[in-house]
């Protein structure tokens, strides 16, 4: 470098070099158009496993290139039912003929042997868990013509419904409003 010549300075959105640093390693990020896109497939009129047939992705060669997973999933009202994954390996373009090598991810365990079908996860068609609501009963007012009696041995007034005793007070202004219905029964503790 020559005396006096500037050096130029390189200006990196937040990321971007962590990006470069990233890929000097093959990482790769999907929106890049790069290697290890992820895909959704939802299975309308089959089932998962229809997808792992093969051709059945070779009219999206387009698409697709090797490394790209895609996910296929059965959804029957609005509840997923299956899923499973898989990967692409190769796409082929020769001529007019256009070939996809779709093949099942396979699960913790499983081995990569040629021909295995895919590792389907189902979901039962369970009932959604709703909370049962127990019904909290609100204030309890008298809805007939309440009364109220003084009862001298227990010194308390009496509210009474149909001759029955539905609350006990020392309060006579208390126990006229329940008996009306302007005040709900206390419940007792």
């Amino acid at each position: 470098m020559i005396r006096g010549t500037p050096v130029p300075l390189l200006y990196f959105k937040t990321g971007e070099l962590s990006m470069i640093k990233a890929k000097t390693q093959h990482l790769n990020k999907p929106e890049d158009g790069n290697y290890g896109k992820q895909f959704n497939y939802i299975c309308k009129d089959h089932d998962v496993n229809t997808c792992f047939q093969p051709g059945f992705f070779d009219t999206l060669t387009g698409n697709f290139m090797a490394g790209d997973t895609i996910k296929c999933i059965k959804i029957e009202k609005e509840r997923v039912v299956a899923v499973a994954d898989g990967i692409v390996l190769e796409v082929q373009i020769n001529g007019n003929v256009r070939t996809v090598d779709f093949r099942p991810v396979l699960g913790a365990g499983a081995s990569g042997i040629e021909g295995t079908t895919a590792q389907v996860t189902t979901f039962a068609g369970k009932p959604l868990i709703v909370d049962e609501e127990t019904e909290v009963d609100g204030p309890e007012y008298i809805k007939e013509n309440g009364t109220v009696k003084w009862n001298p041995g227990k010194k308390v007034f009496e509210v009474r419904v149909e001759d029955q005793v539905v609350y006990a007070t020392k309060e006579k202004p208390e126990a006229l409003k329940i008996a009306r219905g302007d005040q709900p029964i206390p419940v007792a503790a």
